[in-house]
């Protein structure tokens, strides 16, 4: 395997929750507010169980969101692969990688899912700035990851890595540590029955929840314990896990009388429900600035949604929810 010249930019990773509810219209504002488990039935131990995952301080505001300064564990990825064989294909890939000349071997790793392995190389600690600048990388005040030299030189050594006329590693790209995937099967929404569910939650990784598929899944257990149909589902392409209940039919969506789709009076019950009427992040309401009827900025809380629940396609593959 041969090296070649190559150049890459300065990438980053927006916030989870532009990913979720801005639509890539609106800039999220993160807004301290009530834990989740604090406006609900739920015992004491509990409550301090979540607490305690989530490190959540209601006077500092700690596990709600990311700040500047903030660290994170991010590697690259130097390709992914599906189909029947991915396995066998990231081995060998991997077995190349850890031949070249000017990598360490000890930080070739291969992560082995379903439907799909990926091979990354190497760990880096990087820090969360502010952007200086509307641009493709964020707008300004947009919390960002910041790329070391490090990483970048890596990155551009491996994306410029050639095996005759190909580059195995081209699309290589620097994204936060994976997690394991944690959880019971038959919690997770792909095992689940219907075609929708209702969105009611995420986790991601910040500087005080590093485990945040477990937290995930403790809070799909405690909705469980209190009779509710819960799911988690972790992202098979970012550092995120969804927290879904209940399932519904094709008849979820219904024709409004205006030529637009609404969500049935089955769906708007559930979603009158206190608890599930937000898309909650790691447990905190989240609210972002956007335009109301009359063209004024207001701030509004980010409200639950439907998502189809995810089938696997011809490969085995499933990505990320996709929101009705």
């Amino acid at each position: 395997m041969a090296r070649t010249a190559n150049s890459s930019e300065d990438t980053t990773q927006r916030s989870h929750t532009g990913f979720i509810v801005s639509d890539g219209r609106w800039r999220t504002a993160i807004v301290f507010a009530t834990c989740l488990l604090a406006a609900v039935g739920c015992s004491e131990s509990d409550k301090q169980k979540m607490k305690d995952m989530w490190k959540f301080d209601s006077g500092s505001g700690l596990g709600s969101g990311r700040r500047a300064g903030d660290k994170e564990t991010w590697t690259i990825e130097c390709n992914e692969f599906l189909g029947s064989g991915h396995t066998k294909t990231a081995d060998t890939m991997a077995t190349a990688l850890k031949r070249v000349s000017g990598l360490n071997p000890d930080k070739v790793t291969v992560q082995y899912l379903e439907d799909r392995s990926r091979v990354y190389y190497g760990t880096y600690e990087l820090k969360y700035v502010e952007a200086k600048g509307d641009s493709g990388r964020g707008a300004r005040g947009d919390l960002i990851i910041q790329l070391s030299q490090e990483i970048k030189t890596d990155l551009d050594f491996i994306r410029g890595l050639a095996m005759g006329d190909k580059f195995p590693f081209f699309s290589a790209r620097p994204v936060p540590q994976p997690k394991p995937d944690v959880g019971p099967p038959e919690w997770d929404l792909r095992n689940a029955r219907g075609l929708y569910t209702l969105q009611v939650g995420v986790t991601y990784p910040t500087a005080t929840l590093h485990d945040y598929k477990a937290a995930a899944v403790e809070w799909v257990k405690d909705l469980r314990s209190r009779g509710h149909e819960a799911y988690y589902y972790h992202d098979p392409d970012r550092a995120l896990t969804s927290i879904c209940v209940g399932t519904f039919g094709a008849d979820a969506l219904v024709d409004t009388g205006d030529g637009r789709m609404g969500y049935s009076p089955a769906v708007r019950a559930l979603r009158e429900k206190e608890e599930f009427m937000y898309n909650l992040e790691n447990g905190h309401k989240v609210f972002q600035v956007a335009p109301d009827e009359s063209g004024k900025r207001v701030r509004m809380p980010n409200i639950s949604f439907l998502v189809e629940i995810p089938r696997k396609d011809q490969t085995g593959a499933t990505g990320s929810l996709e929101r009705r």
